[in-house]
């Protein structure tokens, strides 16, 4: 019986010299991805010192009979030009995929506002009226306290100023009871239980999308500098407004004239023609119209449940005029253009959002309504809705459907 011999490789077209020979193999099996062959060297003599072989199977020889190659390392150009490829595609994934995410944040900054709606409705329900909102002006200090008899000042060492947020109003109404009934409302901020609930990230008042830290300090010019909580929505005041730049102050314009709490009356803190207006009763620069105390009536929303918003989307850190617990800092002035550029700080060399921060204390310019969406904001009508207005809308249709009775009724745009 002769001897087996291996078959000439040159039967299977493959150059062969007198030190190696090519043959093709599978890369596939290696990369299932990649559908293609190369060539790789066969060693057929002892390998170089240095040189990095294997081992490998080698499909024209019979069984058992293997032979030894070495493995071609990837060149400069080709690892270059899959860096490239790289680049590339996460150049183009990455802003979709920063789109989508925002979108997602979008989608849950609707859903929150939405639950605010709801809380303000089963509030309405049960009490009849839209939650109250105002503060009594006492003395100078910007200190402040909420009591139920609004007509007299609680015996306390705290006791500065009486006011009311209706976002406190509605803490019972959206889960959070044992914080309401943690907060003392016949005392100031100042005191301690009071201090601790107002310092206190209430997920629900918090857009996904707003970066601001849970608390910032010098709210509303408090002494001191304390700490508390802000807050991504505030209510509607409505859009008569005194102060600022002059395309912001809409009180005598004669369009108006039809609403008995507008014309005339640029207290838009005080006395706005919105569903919540601050209720700041003390008269501020030349208004002629004395602050009240805001607990609208659903009876008296002329214009429209559907027509007319009432709560809208704020970012903390653009105001010191925000924060959950104050009358002041739980509101915001359609009269103001929506997401408007900042006033007091115009370099344009700086970013927008710096520039805004800056103006933080700019409180006749910076009470509108702003968001972390770049294009829009969501609004909440007062029939529970919730629309995205664009930054884009028409500056007369968004002061129309921030008044209650203004006589103006306009659709809100979807």
């Amino acid at each position: 019986m002769s001897k087996p011999t291996l078959p000439p490789l040159r039967e299977y077209g493959l150059p062969l010299t007198t030190s190696e020979t090519r043959v093709l193999i599978q890369l596939s099996f290696f990369f299932p991805f990649l559908k293609y062959d190369r060539t790789l060297l066969i060693t057929t003599q002892k390998p170089l010192s240095g040189e990095i072989n294997m081992i490998a199977r080698n499909p024209l020889l019979p069984f058992g009979v293997q032979s030894r190659q070495a493995r071609r390392a990837f060149t400069l150009v080709e690892l270059l030009v899959v860096i490239a490829i790289i680049g590339v595609l996460v150049g183009l994934l990455l802003p979709a995929v920063q789109a989508a995410r925002e979108a997602a944040r979008r989608m849950s900054c609707s859903s929150n506002v939405r639950q605010l709606a709801m809380a303000v409705t089963n509030f309405e329900g049960a009490r009849k009226q839209m939650p109250e909102n105002f503060g009594l002006w006492v003395n100078s200090a910007f200190d402040i306290t909420a009591e139920p008899n609004y007509t007299t000042l609680p015996t306390n060492p705290y006791a500065q100023q009486i006011q009311a947020s209706w976002l406190v109003g509605i803490l019972p109404y959206m889960e959070q009871d044992p914080l309401y009934q943690q907060i003392n409302l016949k005392y100031d901020v100042n005191f301690p239980q009071n201090d601790a609930a107002a310092k206190q990230r209430i997920s629900l008042f918090r857009c996904p999308s707003d970066t601001t830290p849970t608390t910032l300090g010098s709210r509303s010019g408090r002494p001191g500098g304390g700490q508390y909580a802000v807050t991504s929505y505030k209510g509607v005041s409505g859009s008569n407004w005194a102060w600022g730049a002059p395309a912001y102050r809409t009180a005598t314009d004669p369009r108006y004239a039809g609403d008995p709490f507008f014309i005339n009356n640029g207290n838009g803190l005080g006395n706005g023609n919105g569903i919540f207006f601050a209720g700041l009763m003390k008269p501020l620069l030349a208004d002629n119209k004395p602050g009240t105390k805001c607990n609208t009536l659903i009876a008296a929303v002329k214009d429209g449940l559907s027509n007319t918003v009432m709560i809208g989307e704020s970012i903390g850190a653009y105001s010191t005029n925000n924060w959950w617990f104050w009358h002041t800092g739980s509101v915001a002035t359609v009269a103001i253009p929506l997401n408007a550029a900042p006033i007091c700080d115009v370099d344009a060399s700086k970013p927008v959002r710096k520039r805004l921060e800056n103006c933080a204390t700019d409180w006749e310019n910076n009470m509108g309504f702003t968001s972390d969406h770049g294009v829009g904001a969501n609004f909440a009508s007062a029939d529970g809705s919730v629309r995205f207005l664009s930054n884009q809308i028409d500056n007369d249709v968004y002061r129309a459907i921030g008044g209650i009775s203004d006589g103006l009724v306009v659709n809100i745009p979807e």
